[in-house]
């Protein structure tokens, strides 16, 4: 059992996790997101979410440096894993050397790319239309007193575009804001061309009235100004002028898509986790919030898992923290029991069940073993398995089979057909014991059955049920993004 916890990456999100699961006690291993073969150590510091916060991440990974029970490997890439809570086994590459190192637990820290959308604009990049990481970095230096060019005069015009090219989210918003209000201090004029404004966000709000105060101008469009191509001049009809407005900037900024980290796909293959349809590695699946995977032990925090302000990434880390306690304390105090296991004499090793399980809990030995500490006892192996070797403790087939033989024999009054309801545990089964409490006008003839997963129902335990005399069956499950076990609505 070890409580080493690997973070993978070294920004502000990363940094962020390492001082709050260092502060519970745990040793702390860190190791790049981006993959960078080569990179330097602190490289990631550098990010858009954590713009103006420079100085900070820098005393934070200097502090950290300094502390005992916290390691970085600034070259390490994780190329292996096996093994459970508690005792992951990682192979990580550093270079032409091969490390392995055995942890408690993983932690997915990856900052996301920030793709400059100039093109979507008519743009090329030129001294007069940049990105909004391009002006942050400016900004930055010269806050600190290090800028050598200044990119503009004092008093001069800033446009920023924002809204056209994509939807938006409110951390591209946050970043505008702040930006506009650092200018609009220092004398610049700015205005705003946006489709949309993306308040749903603590202190937005408060932020663009702030601007607003300061002499920056909204312009709110249904279409994309007209821009030249050289971005000297752009020209919209005003709503509330009812005619044309033309505007020469000296600057023009444009916003940015917010990506997944390059290194997410390859690390939700590696870690056996299930990423989101667009790269971010948690499902959208309200059992995981706020920050657990497919996978227990396994955690995803911050901008690994959608895009987040330094706010919001500060409270996952805080709760990665708390939930690495939780999970721990549970292994100490062995609170996992064995839920399934194999029958090695009917097993034919066709790997069904190592392919489908949502949970990573089966491995390869000699023959598949089902690991009791990641095991959730959903049943989906023991459904599915074509030789019917896998059995779960709590509820097997073999016990519903007797167990409705046995309802299905009592007679019941008058022409009420026969219905057995199969209900997930985890949703129907709870529905249906809320309107017996309530005292629904149920069917008599009805027989409530609790499964631990819709997908744990087998067609052998469907045609088991109508042989035994039962008018039909109901097979109820979760909604989609709200099953447990991730798939098992599907597959039932």
């Amino acid at each position: 059992f070890s409580t080493q916890v690997l973070i993978i990456g070294t920004g502000g999100t990363g940094l962020t996790a390492a001082r709050e699961i260092r502060d519970f006690g745990f040793s702390v291993l860190l190791v790049p997101g981006n993959g960078q073969d080569g990179e330097q150590e602190g490289s990631e510091l550098f990010h858009p979410a954590w713009a103006g916060k420079e100085n900070e991440l820098q005393e934070a990974y200097a502090e950290l440096c300094q502390r005992e029970g916290v390691r970085f490997l600034p070259r390490a890439r994780l190329t292996g894993c096996r093994g459970t809570i508690g005792n992951f086994i990682l192979r990580l590459e550093t270079g032409d050397q091969v490390l392995e190192e055995n942890v408690g637990a993983v932690v997915l820290a990856c900052e996301t790319r920030a793709l400059p959308l100039l093109q979507s604009y008519g743009l090329a990049e030129a001294p007069n239309a940049i990105s909004l990481s391009q002006l942050e970095k400016w900004l930055t230096s010269q806050t600190n007193g290090e800028d050598s060019v200044s990119l503009l005069q004092q008093g001069g015009q800033v446009a920023f575009l924002s809204g056209f090219a994509q939807e938006g989210d409110h951390l591209n918003q946050r970043r505008i804001l702040s930006s506009l209000q650092t200018l609009e201090e220092q004398s610049w004029r700015t205005y705003v061309y946006t489709r949309n404004l993306k308040m749903a966000d603590d202190g937005l709000e408060e932020l663009a009235q702030t601007d607003r105060q300061l002499g920056a101008i909204f312009f709110k469009l249904d279409e994309c100004p007209d821009i030249s191509p050289d971005g000297r001049e752009i020209r919209h009809k005003d709503p509330v002028l009812e005619r044309e407005v033309l505007m020469e900037p000296d600057l023009i900024v444009v916003e940015e898509k917010l990506l997944p980290g390059a290194e997410n796909e390859r690390l939700a293959q590696v870690l056996k986790i299930t990423p989101t349809e667009n790269g971010f590695l948690q499902e959208e699946n309200i059992h995981r919030l706020p920050v657990q995977t497919n996978r227990k032990g396994i955690f995803s925090v911050g901008s690994s898992r959608e895009i987040m302000t330094p706010a919001q990434t500060r409270s996952d880390a805080a709760n990665a923290a708390l939930a690495l306690k939780d999970n721990f304390q549970e292994w100490q105090e062995n609170h996992f029991g064995e839920r399934a296991f194999i029958d090695e004499n009917k097993c034919c090793v066709c790997l069904t069940c190592y392919r489908l399980c949502p949970h990573g809990a089966i491995s390869l030995e000699d023959k598949p073993v089902i690991s009791s500490l990641d095991c959730q006892g959903c049943g989906l192996c023991a459904s599915e398995c074509p030789q019917q070797a896998i059995y779960i403790l709590d509820t097997s087939g073999e016990e519903i089979k007797c167990s409705l033989a046995e309802r299905l024999q009592t007679p019941d009054s008058g022409p009420t057909p026969r219905i057995i309801a199969y209900c997930c545990q985890n949703s129907a089964y709870e529905a249906g014991m809320a309107a017996y409490v309530f005292n629904r006008d149920l069917p008599s003839g009805l027989k409530i059955v609790e499964v631990p997963c819709a997908g744990s129902i087998s067609p052998d335990l469907i045609l088991s049920s109508l042989r035994e005399g039962a008018d039909g069956l109901l097979l109820l499950g979760c909604h989609p993004g709200a099953c447990k076990s991730s798939k098992g609505n599907s597959f039932a």
